[in-house]
C-alpha cells in the first residue's frame, strides 16, 4: 500500500511539473553595437509567449547616469517578435521589459560625428558633433602616407567653444586651422577613445583632398 501511495504521489508531482507553463522570457538585440552620433539603431527581440499586440517597454541607461529612462514602447506581432528604432545620443545600455520580465541589457556605443571641411587651400575647419560639448578635447589632423600605407599625424587641435546643433541635444565643437600639404594629399580627422571618452568612442571623419 505504501508503495502504491508513493507511486501515486510521484505520478501526481510529475503530472503537475509536466503541465506547468515555462517561464516567460523576452530577448533583446541591436543591429549595431556602435554608431555615429545621429544614426538610429534597430532593436528587436521575441516574447516567448508568441502572443501579438503585447507591449514591450524599452528602457535606456545613458553613460554617466544610473537612472533608467523610457526610450520606446513596442508591440509584438503574431509570433511574439517586435522591433523598433532608437537614436542614442551618448553610449547607452538598453533593456526590454514585459511586465516584471526583463531581458539581458544590450550596450550601444556612440562615436562623435567628425567633419573636416576646406575653406581654401591650406585652410580647414574641424567639427565634432555629439550630445554634449567636446570643448577642450583634442582631435588629430592626419594625412595618408602612401609609403607605409598608414595615417600619420600632422596637427593636434583643441576643439573650441560649442554651439547648439540643428537638433537637440546636439552640440557642435569646432576649430579653424591652417596646414600646408602637397596638393591632392588625402587628409582626415580622428579622435582617440581617451579624448572622446568616457561616454563616446574613437572616431574618424570622411577623407578629403588637400
Amino acid at each position: 500500500m505504501k508503495i502504491l501511495a508513493l507511486t501515486a504521489v510521484i505520478g501526481a508531482a510529475l503530472a503537475t511539473a509536466a503541465g506547468a507553463a515555462p517561464p516567460v522570457t523576452v530577448t533583446l538585440a541591436a543591429n549595431a553595437t556602435i554608431v555615429t552620433y545621429g544614426s538610429p539603431v534597430t532593436l528587436s527581440g521575441v516574447l516567448s509567449t508568441q502572443k501579438s499586440n503585447q507591449a514591450i517597454g524599452i528602457a535606456a541607461t545613458e553613460c554617466g547616469s544610473t537612472k533608467q529612462a523610457k526610450a520606446a514602447t513596442l508591440k509584438t506581432v503574431a509570433n511574439g517578435a517586435y522591433s523598433g528604432t532608437v537614436t542614442p545620443t551618448v553610449g547607452t545600455s538598453y533593456e526590454a521589459t514585459f511586465k516584471a520580465v526583463k531581458s539581458a541589457p544590450v550596450a550601444v556605443a556612440v562615436r562623435p560625428l567628425l567633419e573636416l571641411t576646406k575653406a581654401a587651400t591650406g585652410s580647414y575647419t574641424a567639427k565634432a558633433t555629439a550630445g554634449q560639448a567636446l570643448t577642450g578635447k583634442f582631435v588629430l589632423f592626419q594625412r595618408y602616407r602612401k609609403l607605409g600605407k598608414r595615417w600619420v599625424q600632422v596637427k593636434r587641435l583643441a576643439l573650441g567653444t560649442a554651439v547648439p546643433g540643428a537638433t537637440k541635444p546636439a552640440m557642435v565643437s569646432s576649430v579653424a586651422f591652417k596646414a600646408k600639404l602637397p596638393r591632392g594629399t588625402r587628409v582626415r580627422l580622428a579622435i582617440t577613445a581617451k579624448q572622446a571618452g568616457p561616454c563616446y568612442a574613437a572616431a574618424t571623419s570622411k577623407t578629403l583632398r588637400a
